[in-house]
This record gives structure tokens, sequence and C-alpha cells, in this order.
């Protein structure tokens, strides 16, 4: 009897799918289950062939498989709950000082300190004596001679005109008043020191400002 099943199953799958590997260019049929079955009662062999209905189920499933299996969209990792990688950290905003460079001198930040080296530059070079003497801080040593206040220096000053020295106005006229000369002394006006300011305290130490400390070289 088992003899007999394998020889029938043979022969229709023979049958109905012999042809098959006869055509490449054609896509091939979906192989059909052949269900064989034994009636003991009448000792016959039945045969089920698949109906129409139940290939199409079939087909069915097959491409839903094929579906399940297409690769994963790059675009749909963007939507995945990994965030991104974050970009580096800023570093925070500082707090930018500004440092007179005159530091050793004085606290005054660097550009009233080179205001005012300027204006006193441009008072001598334009011999204006009562404009000198209101920033100078005194009492104060000119050639050897002291003078206590502004009253003492302006009467000294008619007696200037024909003892002024050439060599400390060139020295005042070289002078740019940017980035001078400075130690604990004081700020220096012309190359070889030829007028020095400072910022001066009164007797209870406060600031009067910048002031005329010293004058080198204006007369002969």
């Amino acid at each position: 009897m088992r003899q007999r099943l394998i020889l029938v199953f043979i022969l229709l799958s023979t049958q109905l799918y012999g042809c098959s590997a006869q055509l490449p260019d054609k896509e091939a049929p979906i192989p059909s289950v052949v269900e064989i079955s034994l009636d003991e009662e009448n000792d016959t062999e039945q045969v089920e062939v698949p109906t129409e209905e139940s290939r199409d189920e079939h087909s069915a499933i097959s491409a839903e498989t094929e579906t399940n299996l297409e690769p994963v969209n790059a675009a749909d990792t963007a939507n995945s709950d990994e965030a991104p990688p974050s970009a580096a950290a800023e570093p925070e905003e500082g707090i930018v000082t500004t440092v007179s460079s005159y530091s050793a001198a004085t606290g005054i930040p660097s550009a009233e300190v080179e205001r005012y080296a300027a204006q006193v530059r441009q008072q001598f070079l334009k011999h204006d004596w009562t404009a000198v003497s209101a920033e100078i801080s005194y009492p104060i040593t000119i050639a050897d001679v002291t003078y206590n206040n502004s009253t003492d220096f302006l009467n000294a000053a008619g007696s200037f005109e024909g003892n002024l020295d050439e060599a400390f106005f060139s020295a005042l006229e070289s002078e740019d008043c940017v980035e001078m000369f400075c130690n604990f002394e004081g700020i220096m006006i012309g190359e070889n020191g030829q007028v020095w300011i400072a910022e001066v305290l009164d007797e209870s130490f406060t600031s009067q400002g910048l002031k005329i400390i010293a004058v080198n070289g204006l007369l002969r």
C-alpha cells in the first residue's frame, strides 16, 4: 500500500510541475500541496488537489512575508528614541576686565591717562603757562628753583621765554602720548622724562586726579 501511495504522488508531481523547469523566462508556479489519504474502509486512495482559493491564500501570505523583510529606511531611524549626539558645549562668556597700561602708577584707565598727557604736552608746546600752572602739584622744583604755588610759578614764567631749551620742546613734539613709560613714581612724557605726571592724593588720601609732578630741562 505504501509503495502505491508513493508512486501516485510521484506521478502527480511529474504531471503538474514537470514542465516548469523548461520555462526559465516565466515565473515558476507556486508549488501546490497534494494531499493523499487512504480510505481504509474501501481500501482506496484519495488524492486532494488544492483549489484556486487555497493558492491565492498562499500567495497573500508570501507577499506579506516579503514586505516584512524590507530593509529599514534610514529616515525611520531619525525618528527613533535614540537622541543624536549633541554639539560640544560652548564655553561660557567670561567677564572682560580692562587693566590699565599704567597700573604701576595709577588705577586710572589708560585712555584717560593718555588724554591728560596729550593735554599737558599741548600746553607746554603753546607756552601756555597759566594752563600749566593749574596742572602742577606743588611744591615743585624746576631748574633748581622751588615753586610753592601757582602764583610763584606764574611770576617766574615771565622770564622763561628767553631761557627756554629747544631740546625740551623737540622731545615733546616727538611724543605721541601712547603707551608711555611708567613706574611706581609716575608716567613719563618725552623720551628723556621731560615731564612726569602722576595721580596725586591729598592729606586724607583722596585722589586729586592726575597732576604734573616734575619738569626737567625746561630752561637752559
